[in-house]
């Protein structure tokens, strides 16, 4: 595991805070715990990883953070620290289903079907999805650059091409090189085995 972790084209302090999150996407809240410990020790703080626990809600639902919250209460203990940052930026939330739309077009090459879709038969999920996705991939205490690594990785170890190749390519754009996402891939094959690279 110190293999694993040492610095390389991820930093210690990166592969650990990814760690967590990946871990608490999966439920499996005692690994999360455990490389809580080492993620702190790398110098992540609680807002760190409470803010990066809360960017795979859009991936994996409520339940992601009802594990990560296990995550956040043992990094409180860790450090002693019970202040939160108060983020003074205002979000801009989406109003209108014509500012969804204006946004995806932004974010792809073309409108994703899935996109599509929940404008024709879901146009008020939409609306609340596409608010969720921005408040939570937006640059805060954590990049959306290691957001965006972190629902890649989530992406592989559940083999969810779709979702890989969103990710991916965000990442990519964001300045993640083929190094960068085998380290990423690494930590994969760490937590649910060799398969859940063989096929990317």
């Amino acid at each position: 595991m110190h293999a694993l972790l040492n610095d390389s084209h991820l930093s210690k302090k990166d592969k650990s805070l990814l760690l967590v999150g990946l871990f608490a996407a999966r439920r499996e809240e005692q690994a999360m715990l455990h490389f809580t410990e080492i993620a702190v020790e790398a110098g992540n703080n609680v807002n760190e990883i409470a803010e990066l626990i809360s960017a795979a809600i859009i991936s994996r639902g409520i339940p992601t953070w009802l594990s990560g919250i296990e995550a956040i209460t043992k990094a409180i203990e860790l450090t002693g620290t019970t202040e939160t940052t108060k983020d003074p930026q205002n979000i801009s939330a989406f109003s209108t289903q014509e500012e969804c739309v204006s946004y995806y077009q932004s974010e792809f090459d073309q409108l994703p079907k899935w996109i599509s879709y929940l404008i024709d038969f879901a146009p008020d999920t939409l609306l609340k999805y596409s608010n969720l996705r921005t408040t939570s991939l937006r640059d805060g205490v954590v990049s959306r650059y290691l957001k965006e690594l972190l629902l890649y990785a989530i992406n592989i170890c559940d083999q969810y091409p779709k979702g890989i190749d969103i990710h991916k390519e965000n990442a990519i754009q964001m300045g993640a090189t083929d190094a960068v996402l085998q380290d990423v891939k690494t930590i994969c094959i760490y937590a649910v085995g060799v398969h859940a690279v063989l096929n990317y």
